[in-house]
């Protein structure tokens, strides 16, 4: 073999071995090591978008408390105690509820983090007065909340034997000692009780038998009287008669509604925020909701 070959093989396997030793050294030395810094990068960067979001749920946190502490009982247990008994016993008799009692019990450390109350009210009321003290209550501003909530039918008379328990809540924080909240709370849908009126207008709490008493509310006639349109219902369970013209308000059990039209065979009242129409010989029940626009 002449030298000149000799030179040529020697110079292609120098050649071949700084090919894959280069190769060797690039992965071994360069991109692993990239690898590596990649993979931890990528790590430090989840590490912080999760310390992110624990900042922010941090800074919630923080924002909700500062609300609840302005919602909470005055940091005085006792007082607190007392305090809220007697707004209780304030929003009992507003709605009107019969024997009613309010209780409250000791006070319970949720480790040490904040203190429960707990009171129990029992009375006896009609639906229309429940709907009135749960409007309140929830009207109300404070740490509070109904545990559980009892309605048990007293005969044919639409009475209700009424239990319930509730929980209200004292934070440290709180900057009053011996004043409840005056916030308002926005929980509720709507802010009028009227709104809610609808929910009494129904018996649904009927038992043996009993019906709701506007199925036992007919229209009877459509008539005039001193030229001026005028409508009769009949209350069968109560053998009356009653008389209305445009304009009349009236009020049967816990329904209230007000005439806006008189037409030859039927009639259009509002109530709660709607229109009902009610032909003659209908049941006040079977009255038909009419679109907003009408």
């Amino acid at each position: 073999m002449s030298d000149s070959r000799k030179r040529l093989l020697t110079i292609v396997l120098g050649l071949v071995i700084l090919y894959f030793g280069g190769d060797f050294v690039l992965r071994t030395y360069v991109d692993e090591p990239l690898k590596v810094k990649q993979a931890r990068k990528e790590q430090l960067q989840k590490k912080i978008k999760g310390k992110k979001k624990e900042l922010a749920a941090c800074k919630e946190a923080i924002r909700k408390l500062s609300v609840w502490e302005e919602s909470s009982l005055p940091s005085d247990t006792e007082i607190a105690r007392s305090l809220y008994r007697a707004w209780l016993l304030e929003l009992v008799e507003r709605s009107e509820f019969q024997t009613a009692h309010v209780d409250s019990g000791a006070a319970n450390s949720r480790k040490g983090f904040y203190d429960a109350l707990g009171f129990s009210v029992r009375g006896k009321g009609t639906l229309h007065q429940i709907v009135r003290f749960l409007f309140d209550f929830y009207r109300a501003g404070h740490l509070h909340k109904i545990q559980s909530l009892s309605l048990t039918p007293l005969g044919k008379g639409g009475g209700l034997d009424v239990i319930m328990t509730i929980e209200a809540l004292v934070l440290p924080g709180a900057d009053r000692k011996d004043q409840l909240s005056t916030l308002t709370s926005h929980r509720l849908s709507y802010n009028s009780l009227e709104d809610y009126g609808i929910i009494a207008q129904r018996n649904i709490f009927g038992v043996g038998g009993e019906t709701d008493e506007s199925r036992q509310v007919f229209l009877t006639a459509v008539t005039q009287d001193d030229g001026q349109p005028e409508i009769w219902f009949t209350l069968r369970g109560h053998d009356k008669l009653l008389k209305l013209r445009q304009g009349s308000r009236f009020e049967i059990g816990h329904f209230t509604g007000t005439v806006v039209d008189i037409f030859e065979d039927d009639v259009i009242f509002e109530s709660v925020g709607e229109r009902w129409l009610l032909s003659i010989g209908e049941p006040l029940a079977d009255a038909t909701a009419l679109p907003p626009e009408f």
